[in-house]
């Protein structure tokens, strides 16, 4: 068969500009023809090809990646008798233990334990800044995807997370996996002990503060009865009686006293008395003394006063007189008097007293309220802070027993017998590539430096028409 009937299987001369489009390059048609006129770069290409994949084989390390499982659970003890006192926000909570083990300190502890890089290696002598990037950019904290029994746990309170770690060593990479799973849970048991005791410093701080100020409110309750003695609301029935007894006792020493002056009046009368004697003047001033009580009180200057005078008067009487004299019918009645006058003015003092008392009652009331509904509310806090105290105790005492919630490595990291990349998957991959640049360098020599290889494309370049054309032979 000629070369145009080959051609004419897969090529249409008349497919170009007329409604097909541009046409395609005739080299694509000719595969054998390709290759007949390129075949040493083509040779040329497989075997860089080859080179390059034999080179990536040898050079390329393989890597190893193991994976250690972490269960966390949550409380064992159910939260209707032990309410926890940590916080159980879960995405927080393990930001908290990542940003903690992949601190710098935490994984240059990793270098220098596992010996992760080789200070000899000219490779991997580099500045630990750098070597801290590269193990966490080889590490990995992740939860596991929710398949159904993850999912079944998830819904019973425990979370798996799948901690990874990749590197040229399978044994490194399973123990530096294994000790980041330990971290994970010596981290998350500390921070929930953590927790635990620092809520249970708040609460008993709290709670001493509170007791302080409770003691402090009571005392202040006690001086204030002691302060206010005789004011208090719960005295003032007892005020009141007493008020009304003096007020009869006043009105009784009063009706004596009327009585006794109106005896000595008559005394007077009876012995008549010289008005311009001592004991006459003394009689007409204590009638004036007895008016002026009348009209002012015991205070009023006018009758302290007339007191003055008689009590003058009475002493220069007494001497004058003597014995004989204050023995008289006139003097005792006179001392009588003296006396009724002396326990009025003590129940009048007194009563006045005692009504200022029951009149102060009712701001003392309101004080003593006051101080009595803050204490109160102290007590209150006071049993609240107690009750708090006692829970968070106990939820410290479920933590440290690790009856709380609880980190544990599910699957230790084993390590891997198969590399993450297999050799065999790099030579193939390396094998169609060789293949690939090949055939690719002949096309590129095609578009560059191409050849005509049929009618069609000796029509398009020459603009003249074809009118015959030879096979080919053989």
């Amino acid at each position: 068969m000629s070369q145009r009937a080959d051609f004419d299987d897969f090529y249409d001369p008349d497919s170009d500009g007329e409604g097909g489009g541009p046409a395609l390059p005739g080299f694509l048609f000719d595969p054998v023809g390709v290759f007949n006129r390129r075949w040493r770069w083509m040779i040329l290409g497989l075997l860089v090809g080859l080179i390059g994949t034999g080179a990536a084989t040898f050079l390329v390390k393989p890597e190893f990646t193991a994976k250690a499982r972490v269960l966390v659970t949550s409380q064992r003890i159910s939260e209707a008798f032990v309410t926890s006192t940590v916080e159980s926000n879960e995405i927080e909570k393990i930001n908290a233990i990542l940003s903690e083990i992949k601190s710098r300190q935490s994984i240059v502890g990793l270098i220098e334990e596992f010996g992760l890089f080789d200070p000899e290696n000219p490779d991997e002598q580099m500045p630990m800044q750098q070597r801290v990037t590269a193990v966490l950019q080889s590490l990995a904290v992740v939860p596991e995807a929710l398949t159904a029994g993850n999912n079944r746990r998830r819904n019973q309170g425990a979370v798996v997370y799948g901690i990874t770690y990749r590197s040229g060593d399978p044994v490194i990479s399973a123990g530096v996996a294994n000790a980041i799973a330990n971290k994970f849970t010596d981290a998350h048991l500390e921070m929930r002990h953590r927790q635990a005791r620092l809520t249970t410093r708040f609460l008993t701080t709290e709670l001493e503060e509170v007791e302080r100020d409770l003691v402090a409110q009571e005392r202040a309750i006690r001086e204030f009865k002691q302060a206010n003695r005789g004011e208090l609301p719960g005295e003032l029935p007892t005020n009141l009686g007493r008020l009304e007894r003096l007020q009869q006792q006043r009105e009784s020493l009063s009706l004596q006293i009327a009585e006794a002056e109106t005896r000595l009046a008559t005394i007077a009368q009876t012995e008549q008395l010289d008005p311009n004697s001592p004991r006459g003047r003394l009689e007409r001033m204590r009638g004036e003394y007895d008016t002026l009580l009348g009209l002012y009180t015991p205070e009023h200057p006018n009758v302290v006063t007339m007191k003055r005078r008689i009590e003058a008067l009475e002493a220069d009487v007494a001497r004058t007189e003597g014995g004989e004299q204050r023995a008289g019918t006139s003097g005792a009645a006179a001392l009588m008097l003296r006396e009724l006058q002396r326990q009025r003015d003590a129940t009048v003092a007194e009563l006045d007293e005692l009504d200022a008392r029951v009149a102060n009652t009712p701001a003392r009331q309101e004080e003593l309220d006051a101080l009595v509904q803050r204490a109160e509310i102290l007590r209150e806090n006071h049993q609240e802070f107690l009750r708090k105290v006692s829970q968070a105790e106990l939820s410290e005492a479920v933590e440290f027993a690790q009856q709380g919630e609880r980190a544990t490595v599910l699957d230790p990291a084993q390590p891997p017998n198969q590399p993450d990349r297999s050799p065999l998957l790099l030579i193939f991959a390396g094998i169609v590539g060789s293949f690939g640049l090949a055939v690719g360098l002949a096309i590129l020599l095609e578009l560059i430096d191409g050849v005509l290889v049929s009618p069609a494309e000796l029509e398009r370049e020459a603009q003249v028409p074809v009118f015959a054309s030879i096979p080919r032979v053989g």
